[in-house]
């Protein structure tokens, strides 16, 4: 799914994660401190699952076991069967508190998002979190 000139995924620690994949990416993500939209913190947080995007260009979804990192990597630039699933305003799965990160006009507290759902090679899908275009 990633470009062969972009960061690839897989398995890799947290350090390599932030180095490569979330490198100059907004990351959200949901512990015990509320919603957070911002850039990677230095150490892993506490949680399981971590979206990021740069832009209009990567997508990541990472999935945490402690300092590891399980990385899937989508460039929009690249063809792959691609649907895209809108939110309603109000479905409440982001509707927690956001106690650090962007405002709304940079895709954090009170911003729309979207999921991206990509199956590049048959092998099932990978969903992947982005603001919603105008969001």
């Amino acid at each position: 799914m990633a470009s062969p000139d972009g960061p690839g995924g897989g398995r890799m620690s947290w350090a390599e994660a932030v180095a490569g994949p979330l490198g100059g990416g907004t990351c959200l993500w949901q512990d015990l401190d509320g919603l957070h939209v911002e850039a990677a913190p230095a150490s892993a947080p506490p949680t399981s699952i971590l979206w990021a995007w740069r832009g209009d260009s990567l997508l990541v979804r990472l999935r945490l076991d402690g300092q590891t990192a399980y990385v899937a990597v989508h460039d929009p630039s690249v063809r792959a069967p691609v649907k895209t699933v809108p939110w309603a305003v109000h479905d409440g799965r982001v509707a927690a508190s956001v106690r650090f990160g962007l405002p709304a006009a940079d895709g954090g507290t009170g911003a729309r998002y979207e999921q991206v759902v990509v199956d590049a090679d048959g092998h099932g899908p990978v969903t992947f979190v982005r603001p919603a275009p105008g969001a």
